[in-house]
């Protein structure tokens, strides 16, 4: 139970690497100084090392049938090299190599997220089952990584006073994006998981619903905060005022990490992908 609990909050770095990776792409390269690139670059990485030696350490000293594989050891390890590569080739002038490790390293920390995923749906279900534990990550991930790289992005407003607004508007709409395609996503796993003959979820939701219930609350309040966050900084970037969008996407990153940390507080103690 205590591997299941430290594996459960270890993916949330899982998480923030691939989410964060992803983001990097949503400025235009030229459009912003390399070391931006590389400080936001180093935050990420340090967060894919950790779940790459988190998910190792848990796989080999107590591993939990069905949610700690090999295979998604494997695949964060992987991940982790393939972003290592990226980050060094952001102090060097070579762009081929640079434009194919990326999407590489992205694709296989989406690929690691999904398989880690599907091993937390319960033994002896379907493939549709699983599709929720696959969505719900991906989706978490996206959302984390886009309020952390809102944060960061504002920061750099305040070194280079003369920049362009548009990497912040293109950081805010994915931002946006993302925490919609989050909360559309956890809501139709949700719903989809309530009308599966899943013996094994039977009662799952009625834990949710009585004992977890404060924890759903505060989920759903984490999402509503974020999304009244969203429409504050948009007023924001209409004056324009970037200082003041960068306090709120302090406040929105801290609001959704902490909604993903209550999402996988729910995963733990229910077994649902909320």
């Amino acid at each position: 139970m205590e591997t299941l609990f430290a594996h459960t909050y270890l993916l949330l770095f899982g998480k923030l690497a691939v989410g964060g990776l992803l983001t990097l792409a949503v400025p235009t390269f030229h459009q912003m100084e390399r070391g931006f690139y590389k400080s936001t670059a180093a935050v990420y990485l340090g967060a894919a090392v950790a779940m790459a030696l988190g998910d190792t350490y848990l796989w080999w000293t107590a591993p939990v049938a069905g949610v700690i594989s090999p295979s998604a050891t494997i695949l964060w390890a992987i991940f982790s090299l393939l972003f290592t590569g990226y980050f060094i080739t952001l102090f060097v002038e070579m762009p081929f190599l640079r434009a194919r490790v990326f999407p590489i390293a992205v694709l296989v920390g989406f690929v690691a997220l999904a398989v880690t995923g599907w091993h937390y749906k319960p033994a002896a279900s379907g493939v549709l089952t699983g599709i929720p534990y696959v969505v719900v990550p991906i989706a978490g991930a996206l959302a984390l990584g886009g309020a952390a790289s809102g944060m960061l992005l504002g920061h750099w407003y305040l070194i280079d006073l003369d920049l362009d607004l548009d990497p912040l508007l293109r950081m805010y709409a994915f931002c946006k994006t993302s925490l919609t395609m989050e909360i559309a996503a956890v809501l139709i796993a949700a719903a989809l998981l309530w009308i599966a003959p899943v013996e094994a979820l039977a009662g799952a939701f009625d834990s949710a619903f009585s004992d977890q219930a404060v924890l759903v609350l505060a989920r759903a309040a984490a999402w509503g905060l974020g999304l009244v966050l969203m429409v504050l900084i948009a007023k924001t970037l209409e004056i324009p005022q970037t200082m003041a969008a960068t306090g709120l996407f302090y406040i929105h990153a801290t609001t959704i990490a902490v909604g993903e940390i209550v999402g996988h507080w729910l995963l733990f103690r229910t077994g649902l992908p909320l």
